[in-house]
C-alpha cells in the first residue's frame, strides 16, 4: 500500500497515542525536521526526541478528539479538541488544536502545532 500524507500523520497520531510507541515517532521525522510549538521550536535529527521530552513534563497524558482534515499535496491540517490531565492531576477538555504538516518522500519534514493549552491556563 502506498503511504498518502495523512497516513503518515496518522501513524504519528498512533505512536503518540501508544506510551509504548511514543518514542518511535522520530522514525516518521526527515533527518532535517522541523517542529513548532507555542513557545519552542526543534529542528535536526533530534526534533522528535527534544520534542517528546519538552512534552513530557507538561501533562500525564492527552488525547486529540479530530474535527476536520484538509489534505492537499504534501499538506496535512488536522483540527479538533484535545482532552487529558496536566501534571497537577487537572482534567482539562475542548481545548482548540490545529496542526499543519508538510510530508515529503513519506517523512515528515514540518509540523506547526497550534493550541490553546497555555492560553487556558492547562499547561504554564
Amino acid at each position: 500500500m502506498v503511504e498518502t500524507p495523512r497516513s503518515v500523520v496518522e501513524e504519528f497520531f498512533d505512536r503518540m497515542a501508544d506510551p509504548e510507541d511514543r518514542a518511535t515517532v522520530g522514525e516518521l521525522f526527515a533527518d532535517d525536521a522541523i517542529i513548532t510549538l507555542p513557545g519552542q521550536r526543534f529542528a535536526g535529527d533530534a526534533a522528535a526526541e527534544e520534542m517528546l521530552s519538552w512534552l513530557a513534563p507538561r501533562y500525564k497524558w492527552v488525547q486529540k478528539e479530530f474535527g476536520q482534515w484538509i489534505e492537499t499535496g504534501p499538506f496535512v491540517i488536522s483540527q479538533g479538541t484535545l482532552y487529558g490531565i496536566n501534571n497537577n492531576g487537572d482534567r482539562f477538555e475542548d481545548i482548540r488544536y490545529v496542526d499543519v504538516y508538510v510530508v515529503e518522500d513519506g517523512l515528515i519534514s514540518q509540523v506547526d502545532i497550534y493550541n490553546d493549552l497555555a492560553a487556558t491556563g492547562v499547561l504554564e
